[in-house]
């Protein structure tokens, strides 16, 4: 009898000996469902749920080594509270639980007394714990600065699908379109959404045709039919280039954009008035004029097909217009919400996780910190900013900070004043795995559990509506806890703690889960939730000022800018003393701060490198696989090189996710790869606030 997919779970579990446990990975934020053995109360295999259309059963490389981060002897395993001075690497006691939560408490009270409750903040990595610090932090606290980490990810993509779709994160149907061109966007090389990565190499093999539009010749542009060799910060003006095209041609979808788009006509003048025609495109982007002619042609003659972009054409300060010009091209074609295109989802019908009275909450009195600084159309906190409020005040005092789950230390530019921010705070806390560079500026280091340790119940990033479950599936490391419990014995000092009345995690699970038509328990036992996708939204209405596509965006016109995309320069251009520009790309196999610690994964990759063009590294005396130092007006760090064909003449592409543990971290990372967040300036995106990563420029030598 042949074994099916469906039931191989259980012969594996049969096989092994081992208890299988739906859950899901949290190694990256896609949180694929998986299948978790467990036998004697370790992990001894794990792969993907084969019901669930986010992954159909299939796992990446870094989550298939996640389990070790559940058994990783360098982990936190109890609350620290530092014992020097700020300004010097931080030194640490051993404290209790109770210590600890006392000690946040009676800092919390004091910073609202003499500053008010918007003097505290938070960041986090979107874990979908951090509701929990909402509940303490904003409901009660009475805090408007509860944040994210976007701005150092796809901000600029989030805030262009905010003011034309009204929708924060699209999805891609790409299984059933005909031609996707991506601008920037390397998903199979960040592995990250395995059911659209598949989706989009079985598209190609029906006949789909793949445009990526990249300076480097990523893993995705390897798999295309086309690479777009475009020059950095450039995507906007080829974008711009191509509605020109397909307008003046005709080609654009009449019936829509008269009924469904707002400022199509004044879009088209727009586009007259400043010129933007291939010609000129050409002499920016370094792409022929009859490319770009022909690209658009393509693009609007065939259907179904999706324009699209993810974090490649932003880290740039014109990278909030690229965007928008990169999804006009969507709309002007009719392509929006249709099977095929980018697809503005249906969300969950999730709750939180407690029930604040309203009589319980406190009103924020100040605006948010990203409004007062005078970003309106920043979808998260302009990260890059948060040390000019610590430091200088400015907009408002900011005197307490909650950091989950990220590493601001390592993750925004400029990583002087970052430390230099911590030495302005009257509280830092840090909710942490590792004793991480950031941690290491705290006043006070929580150890919180893995994913395999705890419960976490959220929206899935799949076409349709769905609710993903993560299980606690081994015991904690230590003294470790998850953030509702922590949450919970902090809000108990504070007075607080009827309002977080949940004795396990199944309690709040179902407050949550009271509107999905599925109990706890069904979702323990199935992993997951999905209902069914639909498709075609545009006809009833979205949510933007004029219930239409924004072509004509009237959030912009609000905040004081164009209301239609223009190309600018880039601020930060090469030149004779520092004639490279900087760009980045990410790993298949490292993500965010928990793969660097993991001996599995650095076997695989254990330090990073700088890729330059063959052309550039003759110039510059560079051979392939040696070390150089790469060296900006700010900073230098020695790299290995990697030379190269597929990559723009005049740039280099650092790849990133190493460099951590040289002062921090583990054992395993300890002293591995280069970090280049240092080489960078601080350069914000004047619109929405986005970190802006490769506004960078440097030069490269043999390393000594």
């Amino acid at each position: 009898m042949s074994v099916t997919t469906k039931d191989l779970g259980s012969q594996l579990a049969e096989i092994k000996g081992a208890e299988v446990i739906k859950s899901f990975c949290y190694t990256c934020p896609w949180q694929c469902p998986t299948e978790v053995f467990v036998r004697d109360g370790r992990i001894v295999y794990q792969k993907g749920n084969p019901e669930s259309p986010n992954n159909i059963g299939s796992r990446c490389a870094k989550g298939m080594a996640s389990w070790y981060v559940s058994q990783d002897p360098d982990r936190l395993t109890t609350p620290l509270l530092r014992t020097n001075p700020k300004g010097e690497r931080g030194e640490f006691k051993q404290i209790s639980w109770d210590e600890a939560f006392q000690f946040i408490a009676n800092k919390l009270k004091l910073i609202a007394d003499k500053w008010g409750p918007e003097a505290v903040a938070l960041t986090c990595h979107h874990d979908p714990n951090t509701v929990f610090y909402h509940h303490l932090l904003k409901d009660l606290y009475g805090s408007p600065n509860m944040y994210a980490h976007t701005s150092g990810c796809e901000q600029d993509r989030r805030s262009a699908c905010l003011t034309l779709f009204g929708h924060v994160f699209p999805m891609h149907d790409f299984a059933n379109s005909k031609f996707v061109m991506l601008w920037g966007m390397n998903m199979l090389g960040a592995n990250q959404g395995l059911w659209e990565s598949r989706a989009l190499i079985e598209a190609q093999a029906k006949g789909c045709r793949l445009v990526v539009v990249d300076p480097n010749f990523t893993e995705t542009a390897q798999k295309a039919d086309e690479w777009v060799p475009i020059r950095p910060g450039t995507d906007g003006a080829m974008a711009l280039a191509m509605c020109r095209v397909i307008i003046d041609e005709k080609l654009y979808d009449e019936a829509f954009v008269n009924q469904y788009c707002e400022g199509f006509n004044g879009f088209r003048d727009h586009l007259h008035d400043k010129g933007y025609t291939p010609e000129w495109a050409e002499e920016i982007c370094g792409i022929e004029a009859a490319t770009i002619t022909r690209l658009a042609r393509e693009f609007a003659t065939t259907k179904p097909a999706m324009s699209a972009i993810f974090k490649g054409s932003g880290y740039y300060t014109n990278g909030h217009d690229a965007g928008r010009a990169c999804y006009i091209l969507d709309a002007i074609c009719g392509e929006v919400d249709k099977p095929g295109n980018i697809h503005l989802k249906d969300w969950a019908p999730l709750g939180a996780p407690v029930e604040i009275p309203a009589d319980a909450m406190r009103q924020p009195e100040k605006d948010p910190l990203h409004i007062a600084m005078g970003y309106a159309l920043a979808p998260d906190l302009p990260n890059s900013r948060l040390p000019d409020a610590v430091i200088n005040g400015d907009p408002y005092p900011v005197k307490g900070l909650f950091v989950h789950a990220t590493n601001p230390v390592m993750s925004d530019p400029n990583r002087d004043r970052v430390m230099e921010m911590f030495k302005h705070l009257e509280l830092a806390v840090a909710c942490e795995l590792y004793l991480s560079e950031t941690a290491l500026e705290c006043d006070i280091v929580l150890p919180e559990t893995s994913f395999h340790e705890q419960a976490e119940i959220r929206q899935g990033m799949w076409l349709g509506p769905e609710v993903v479950l993560c299980q606690p599936v081994v015991d904690r490391v230590g003294d470790s806890k998850p953030p509702y419990e922590i949450v919970k014995g902090i809000a108990e000092k504070m007075g607080w703690g009827e309002h977080f009345p949940y004795e396990k995690w199944e309690d709040w699970g179902e407050v949550m889960m009271k509107d999905v038509p599925m109990s706890v328990d069904e979702l323990k036992e199935k992993g997951f939730w999905a209902d069914e996708v639909k498709y075609n939204r545009v006809p009833g209405g979205l949510p933007t000022p004029s219930g239409k596509v924004e072509i004509y965006s009237t959030d912009y016109v609000n905040a004081g800018f164009n209301a239609y995309p223009e190309f600018t320069e880039r601020s930060v251009i090469p030149d004779e003393e520092f004639p490279l520009q900087i760009t980045h790309s990410k790993f298949s196999m490292h993500c965010n701060i928990v793969t660097q610690n993991n001996p599995y994964l650095m076997e695989i990759c254990g330090e990073n490198w700088v890729e330059i063009n063959s052309v550039d590294a003759a110039k510059y005396g560079i051979q392939d696989d040696t070390y150089v130092t790469v060296e900006s007006p700010k900073d230098k760090i020695r790299i290995l090189a990697k030379v190269v064909e597929g990559l723009v003449p005049g740039c280099v592409s650092i790849r990133h996710g190493h460099g951590f543990g040289h002062w921090a971290m583990g054992s395993v990372a300890k002293g591995k790869g280069a970090h280049s967040n240092n080489l960078m300036d601080t350069h914000t995106n004047p619109v929405t606030g986005a970190n802006c990563y490769n506004e960078c420029k440097v030069r490269v030598r043999p390393a000594n």
